[in-house]
């Protein structure tokens, strides 16, 4: 495989589309929307230097739908009602555990692949077959040792502890309200959109692979830091 002159940037959000969503299924979708066209302006505004692609698992006990996958940004149309249409239960290991296995799989031979995965959930796992936390634990971390950042947003007092279960600190406690949903994809947007920034340093570009992967850590370390 070639390598690529650009930083390859892996936008994965995997976004709980079970029952409990219906009553923001409408703030979801134009958040999630919002968060697309931050991603397509940070790809204009680094057009020579960085690649963006967009995955969007929703996800609850019918399955995972997979509305984008790997997607060049500029042909991510908006999500709409059509395709975001909650019911159900939250399988959310199952949802981490299969959509962050896949993406590892396909861009192994990536040389410089910068990985955001944002998991969004107003409730808990209740319903997954295949994983546990454990097995999505230890995927995640083998995952950060690559570099990849992950966070996670999630309704009730319990957030932290939540994810922390499965090795993820960056974490955000979302209020699943239209007002509180708007501002959790503004924290989100701002935050995202400064990690791409970091990827522009000069001593960035100039790094082996070996170097980016350890900045890459530091930067997920920071991902929330003054939000």
């Amino acid at each position: 495989m070639n390598t690529p002159t650009k930083t390859q940037v892996y936008n994965l959000v995997i976004l709980d589309k079970s029952g409990s969503m219906e009553s923001i299924r409408t703030e979801a979708i134009n958040g999630y929307n919002e968060t697309l066209g931050s991603i397509k302006a940070t790809q204009l505004k680094f057009l020579d230097t960085q690649e963006h692609f967009v995955s969007l698992a929703a996800f609850c006990d019918c399955g995972i739908d997979m509305i984008y996958d790997m997607t060049p940004i500029k042909d991510a149309d908006k999500l709409t009602k059509e395709k975001y249409d909650p019911c159900c239960c939250t399988p959310l290991f199952d949802a981490i555990g299969k959509t962050v296995k896949t993406l590892k799989k396909k861009i192994a031979d990536v040389e410089d692949a910068a990985v955001l995965v944002t998991i969004i959930t107003d409730g808990y796992e209740n319903s997954s077959k295949e994983w546990d936390g454990k097995a999505v634990s230890k995927l995640i971390e083998e995952c950060k040792e690559e570099g990849w950042m992950f966070s996670f947003i999630g309704a009730g007092e319990d957030v932290v502890k939540v994810a922390t279960t499965i090795s993820i600190t960056n974490t955000m406690v979302w209020e699943n309200t239209a007002e509180g949903t708007k501002k959790m994809f503004d924290i989100e947007n701002d935050a995202r959109a400064e990690y791409c920034c970091c990827l522009e340093e000069p001593s960035y570009r100039t790094m082996s692979r070996a170097e980016k992967v350890v900045a890459k850590k530091n930067l997920s370390k920071k991902y929330y830091e003054k939000k």
